[in-house]
């Protein structure tokens, strides 16, 4: 089921119209979603996953959750999270719009920042329902287009907790990440909660490599018999400096047995389809990558910044700081919002081999397409579908997308839903054309008349001779 809406914002002569969908899919069960209507604001849930959507005369907001955990805790910490957030950086608008005209991006990170951990506070002790959870919670990323009604300029700001990804796709053909992950993958985004564990006076938990090799799943006997550190920690000028474990790393890979070489090492590892490829290209450079195998903070959470998670705050002081990007709209363009469950089978070539698609599809079947790719490139890198109803077995799934168009008030009649601004030449080849068939039109006329005229004359002439 694919779920569709197009919304206008409209200003200083600019109309931004977005033609929107988004679908997505409950594991192993169904891709019609659960619909929450929590008017004004709009939520569908497949499973753990969930989307939101907020619209006003001046705003568009779309969201996305992927929860985690116990099941039901995690389903719901992931539903509420949209009522909360899209409805607080809602009424941030002016606030925003102002900052951005001061140039003073960094009051509007600050603020922001401020309202996740102030939501996140909400979820851990506050709320009737989540705050009674131990363990769940869920990662965010939020999309936030507000239109200056002054000026008609278009402002797009991401906040983003977590690794579900936020790409903006140019008409093109280019691809920009404008989100952060921040799982153990991430090296910069390790160091942060390291030195965010030092600021706060508390150890930090070590980050571990995979979930296969913890001392409650050890599986990893060429390698002795303590879990795998991918990393480096050293203290350098009063702060923690992390850097790749080359040596460990090495001698994972080269004392491997070969089975587990050739079916999961070499191969680009077994966390998702979309992380080989560069894992495939470090090896032939001669490197020893860590990332794809789903490291983890000691064993529990991959994700160092997410909603929730009383339990991991407590054992391993887990963060809720958002990476924001700040941009301001010129052009039209796609957004393409994601889950890792669909976003784990694609690379950037794939996701710009479907958006070219896009220009001979409505929005209902581009979505339905999208579905299928996804589900085409996870059988391919050895994901399942179940055997009857073909639904997604390796993880929910959602996503959005953004068809953005951009006209000038004055043209938009002729404008319509096309992907470009209407161009000069083309109003004036229009304006041509419509002169031309005027001209025609005068000259059928002026015939006419002088058709009419001398049937007159004869009419007249036969009346004088009556008379």
């Amino acid at each position: 089921m694919s779920i569709t809406f197009e919304h206008t914002l409209k200003a200083g002569g600019k109309i931004y119209t977005f033609n929107i969908g988004g679908g997505g899919c409950e594991k192993r069960i169904t891709r019609i979603p659960h619909i929450i209507n929590k008017d004004p604001i709009h939520i569908y849930g497949f499973g753990q996953d969930s989307l939101g959507i907020f619209k006003s005369d001046t705003q568009l907001l779309l969201s996305l959750a992927d929860g985690h955990g116990p099941k039901e805790a995690g389903k719901i910490i992931s539903y509420k999270i949209h009522e909360y957030m899209l409805t607080y950086i809602a009424d941030l608008e002016q606030f925003i719009i102002s900052k951005i005209k001061e140039k003073d991006l960094e009051s509007i990170k600050t603020i922001v920042t401020k309202m996740f951990e102030h939501v996140n506070n909400i979820i851990l002790s506050e709320d009737d329902e989540t705050s009674l959870f131990n363990k769940g919670g869920t990662t965010f990323t939020l999309v936030h287009k507000i239109i200056d009604e002054v000026d008609g300029s278009l402002y797009s700001l991401s906040y983003n907790v977590g690794d579900s990804p936020y790409f903006k796709i140019s008409m093109d053909g280019k691809i920009e990440e404008l989100s952060e992950e921040h799982n153990c993958d991430n090296i910069q985004s390790v160091e942060d909660y390291y030195n965010h564990c030092l600021d706060k006076g508390v150890k930090p938990s070590p980050i571990i490599l995979g979930r296969f090799n913890h001392m409650n799943n050890f599986k990893v006997p060429w390698m002795g018999y303590s879990p795998i550190n991918p990393y480096n920690i050293e203290m350098v000028d009063g702060k923690y400096k992390v850097s790749h474990n080359i040596d460990t790393m090495k001698q994972f890979y080269e004392c491997a047995p070969i089975c587990f070489k050739n079916n999961t090492l070499y191969n680009g590892g077994p966390q998702s389809i979309r992380g080989r490829e560069n894992n495939i290209k470090s090896l032939a450079e001669g490197c020893y990558p860590m990332e794809n195998y789903g490291s983890t903070i000691n064993g529990d959470l991959q994700n160092i910044n997410s909603f929730g998670d009383k339990q991991s705050i407590k054992e391993h002081n887990i963060m809720c700081k958002p990476h924001i990007s700040i941009n301001k709209i010129t052009d039209s363009h796609y957004d393409f919002i994601g889950s890792d469950g669909p976003i784990d089978c694609l690379t950037n070539r794939v996701i710009l081999e479907i958006f070219k698609e896009k220009s001979i599809m409505n929005m209902d079947e581009f979505i339905k397409y999208v579905s299928s790719m996804v589900d085409t490139k996870a059988v391919e890198g050895g994901f399942k579908l179940t055997d009857i109803t073909h639904v997604p077995t390796w993880d929910d799934n959602s996503f959005w997308v953004v068809e953005t168009t951009i006209c000038e008030e004055f043209s938009d009649m002729i404008c319509g839903k096309s992907m470009e601004p209407i161009s000069n030449s083309l109003i004036d080849k229009n304006l041509e054309e419509t002169i031309i068939e005027l001209e025609k039109q005068q000259l059928e006329m002026l015939e006419l008349a002088k058709s009419i005229q001398t049937q007159i004359g004869i009419v007249n002439a036969a009346i004088d001779k009556l008379v």
